[in-house]
């Protein structure tokens, strides 16, 4: 990927959402700042919660999903979804659905194996063909789910649970991240960090309310974002958001707009109510006036967006207007010097790939280093010289403690909480209607 001198000069200004790079020039100063921060965000917040009902009739009303109905936008059927061929079918019992569901749908739609076992190459194939996602971001969140999350022997991962329980997307903070647009943290949702959480899906729907378009804005994840962040820091002891995984929840809030708007977002694509609902799976149930959560799929009428969204947009608007909004602090070994910026950051994820490796259950060194390299040969051609590039002579075989140093501890990667909920996604239920300020297992 050839990038522009434009648009990386344009990266630092992330430097926004870190510590030493937000003006503060005590810890005492910057938790002031940060503070300010929330309760600016918190007073924007609805004084009292409306009708879930009230709200939906609004947001629904307005454009209906349908393109053509609020703008020109521009469109050709051959981005209609789904296409001849791949028409909707719920998962059954054995097939493997986790915390994403933008890969759900594509396995619910027969873009991925049904059965939810998926390999690199189709995760990087399906994601374009589906959601028109860039090459090179598909392939950074599909290499650290092999390297993490997978078989390094078959390049694949399974989308929930992976075999006998060991691996796939469920397993957290590793691809799978605390603080999630529609998902509860692990540890507070006693290891259930893959069903959607009907008390996030009504705090969000509350925010793109609050927008004078009833779409799923930037500023309306963002705002969701920032409440999410506060929640977790003040409730769950065991926050987990390191670089990889960091980055993995930060763009998830972008991915609302960008990828599940009918259309192009900000050139005339829809990403309202109609439009976005059935995409992750919530289902307004009225009589309990909760989101019920159902299989993901793609509502009538939808076309994907008509140009690729790659890493380099992803990341600068992820980092320049979600994450700014409520900063939580990765764990990154530059904090507090002066090499602690948007380069050395990437480029810490990047090293991690040798620190991530030995986290593979029963993975040997061989194998861990066979991982390393393979990796290292998918990403160079996206990223070297580029954000997440950085020299390969920095790399080095650090333990597991580099970028997850409370790997072992309760609610880490690799120690479920007591009574862990971590199988494969189970459908047509209600789950979380109120806010699990501690497990309830």
């Amino acid at each position: 990927m050839k990038v522009t001198s434009a648009v990386l000069l344009g990266l630092p200004a992330l430097s926004v959402a870190y510590p030493g790079m937000m003006g503060a020039s005590s810890r005492s100063e910057l938790e002031s700042q940060l503070k300010a921060e929330y309760e600016r965000a918190a007073s924007e917040k609805r004084e009292a919660e409306p009708q879930v009902t009230s709200l939906l009739s609004g947001l629904t009303g307005v454009v209906n999903g349908l393109l053509t109905s609020v703008t020109q936008a521009v469109v050709v059927s051959s981005n209609k979804r789904p296409e001849t061929g791949y028409s909707f079918q719920a998962p059954g019992p054995g097939d493997s659905r986790g915390p994403c569901p933008g890969l759900n749908l594509l396995a619910n739609h027969g873009y991925l194996p049904r059965d939810g076992h998926v390999t690199f190459g189709q995760i990087v194939a399906a994601t374009a063909r589906g959601f028109n996602m860039g090459a090179d971001l598909a392939t950074v969140l599909a290499t650290f789910a092999v390297l993490t999350d997978g078989d390094i022997d078959t390049l694949s991962f399974y989308l929930g649970a992976g075999k006998g329980g060991i691996g796939g997307l469920n397993r957290h903070s590793t691809v799978e991240a605390d603080i999630s647009p529609t998902r509860e943290d692990y540890y507070n949702g006693c290891g259930d960090n893959h069903h959607l959480s009907s008390r996030i899906v009504k705090q969000l729907v509350g925010y793109v309310n609050a927008e004078s378009s009833k779409q799923f804005t930037i500023n309306a994840m963002a705002n969701q974002y920032a409440q999410l962040a506060q929640f977790s820091k003040t409730n769950n002891p065991y926050l987990y958001y390191f670089p990889f995984p960091q980055i993995v929840s930060v763009v998830a809030f972008n991915f609302y707009p960008q990828f599940f708007s009918n259309g192009t977002y900000g050139a005339g694509g829809v990403a309202n109510y109609k439009s976005i609902s059935s995409i992750i799976g919530a289902e307004y149930d009225s009589k309990s006036g909760e989101f019920k959560y159902v299989p993901e799929r793609w509502p009538e009428n939808w076309y994907r967006r008509a140009t690729p969204y790659g890493a380099v947009q992803a990341l600068t608007e992820g980092f320049t207007l979600v994450y700014p909004r409520n900063i939580v602090t990765p764990g990154v070994a530059q904090l507090g010097t002066g090499n602690f910026n948007l380069q050395t950051v990437l480029c810490d994820v990047y090293q991690g790939i040798n620190s991530i490796t030995p986290l593979q259950f029963g993975g040997s060194l061989e194998k861990s280093a066979r991982a390393a390299s393979w990796a290292i040969s998918v990403l160079d051609p996206y990223f070297k010289f580029t954000a997440l590039g950085c020299p390969t002579a920095v790399l080095s075989p650090n333990t597991d403690s580099f970028l997850y140093p409370n790997a072992n501890k309760q609610g880490g990667p690799k120690n479920a909480p007591p009574g862990s909920k971590t199988g494969d996604n189970v459908y047509n239920k209600i789950y979380f209607t109120s806010a699990p300020v501690k497990p309830a297992c």
